[in-house]
């Protein structure tokens, strides 16, 4: 029992303990935090000229010719997987402007008045929660567990997103970008292969189903031959219906429309039922970009403050 009442004493000690030192960590981080505020109030020219300068370098990066848009678009993929997407589109996520061979004009054809004003494009694979073939979310972070089985990645849907200066040339962007993938050796032979296996299904379809109707006439209009069956002393009657074949027809007929639904659909290996979808709030607003500028000027200036008067310190210290 005493002992019992000993370790309880020495759990409350340890709370109590954790508690004082949470209280001591809560309290050096205000006395630091106002000895800068304190330092910056000293050192206010400074910290007034650091922030001015910081706000003017961001109005500067987000002047109206260098704002930067993003636009998004989510492709349908007929054929080709969207991890040979993915792959493919790696040649133009790791594109650099100062080499010819790898720049994104030359990998999408596009003149360098175009070309110069795409920053960056990037894709990212996409979710699908409830198992319903809707995309639900895209990985952005690019961090989903493989090991999931039930939150997957869909197959035939990859997401793209574009950055660039110029939202006017988005079209003209959005047409070489569809153009570099569909022209891909890889993705034409893998939706040749699924365009084939499309109609081969519709034919196959069609034939059985004149089959099963040839069937359904001879079976429908042909008398049943009587069943009889002796079971344990009794005569038992078998049962007389007609062999119906409605149901294999309904199930032909779903693979058929199915099959000619994707066919008509499927008119090149990746298309863009949206196209690029243009955010008009641009990515480095002057509002956006005036307060970055306001809050890394605030921080810089009392740093700077702090560690002059912290160098004053030394220098005195080494004076006497």
């Amino acid at each position: 029992m005493d002992e019992k009442n000993t370790k309880e004493i020495n759990l409350l000690d340890l709370i109590k303990m954790f508690n004082a030192w949470v209280v001591k960590v809560w309290k050096s981080f205000i006395n630091f935090i106002l000895y800068l505020l304190k330092a910056g109030y000293r050192k206010k020219y400074l910290t007034l000229t650091l922030i001015v300068l910081c706000f003017a370098i961001g109005e500067y990066m987000a002047r109206p010719s260098n704002r930067q848009y993003a636009a998004g678009a989510m492709a349908s993929l007929y054929g080709v997987d969207a991890f040979t997407m993915k792959e493919i589109a790696k040649q133009l996520e790791q594109s650099r402007a100062n080499n010819r061979y790898t720049s994104l004009g030359t990998k999408l054809s596009l003149p360098d008045s175009v070309a110069k004003n795409i920053v960056a494009f990037n894709s990212y694979f996409v979710i699908d929660y409830l198992n319903d073939s809707t995309p639900d979310m895209v990985d952005f972070a690019n961090n989903h567990s493989l090991e999931d089985t039930l939150n997957v990645r869909m197959k035939d849907k990859i997401y793209f997103r574009l950055v660039t200066r110029n939202i006017s040339q988005v079209p003209q962007v959005e047409k070489a970008i569809l153009n570099f993938f569909n022209s891909q050796p890889i993705v034409q032979l893998k939706y040749t292969a699924r365009r084939n296996e499309l109609k081969g299904k519709i034919d196959i379809s069609v034939a059985e189903m004149q089959r099963l109707d040839s069937l359904a006439k001879i079976s429908y209009f042909k008398d049943t031959e009587k069943q009889l069956k002796w079971s344990k002393d009794r005569l038992i009657v078998g049962e007389q219906q007609k062999q119906l074949f409605y149901g294999d027809m309904l199930f032909l007929q779903k693979v058929k429309s199915e099959a000619e639904s994707e066919l008509l659909t499927s008119k090149q290996p990746m298309v863009l039922p949206s196209g690029f979808v243009v955010n008009p709030f641009p990515m480095n607003g002057r509002i956006k970009y005036g307060i970055y500028g306001i809050i890394i000027g605030l921080g810089l200036g009392l740093a700077l403050a702090a560690c002059l008067e912290q160098l004053q310190k030394v220098i005195q210290f080494f004076k006497k």
